[in-house]
């Protein structure tokens, strides 16, 4: 009885610390490869963001902003009135 259950534990034993262990070095040398590739991630407000919202040197960033916002707003009234204008809608008949 006893044999058995030793015989168990120590099956069960070293895949757990096989598995434990690949995923230790797997994970340590992943962040070994990202500092390589990628370099030291920058620290700080704003540096998480994927677009650069401080120092910008062409267009201030709330007039890029409100451009995009107002062109994705005003986009299917101007081609609503496009293709209206098209179709000849508003032509004016004199009857």
């Amino acid at each position: 009885m006893f044999a058995q259950s030793a015989l168990r534990s120590s099956r069960a034993l070293p895949s757990r610390i096989l598995t434990r262990r690949n995923f230790q070095v797997s994970s340590k040398r992943l962040e070994d490869i990202n500092t390589i590739v990628y370099g030291h991630p920058q620290e700080g407000v704003y540096s998480n963001l994927p677009f650069k919202v401080k120092n910008r040197k062409f267009i201030p960033f709330a007039v890029y902003y409100w451009g995009v916002l107002g062109f994705f707003f005003a986009f299917p009234f101007l081609t609503s009135w496009w293709q209206l204008k098209k179709s000849g809608a508003f032509n004016q008949t004199e009857e």
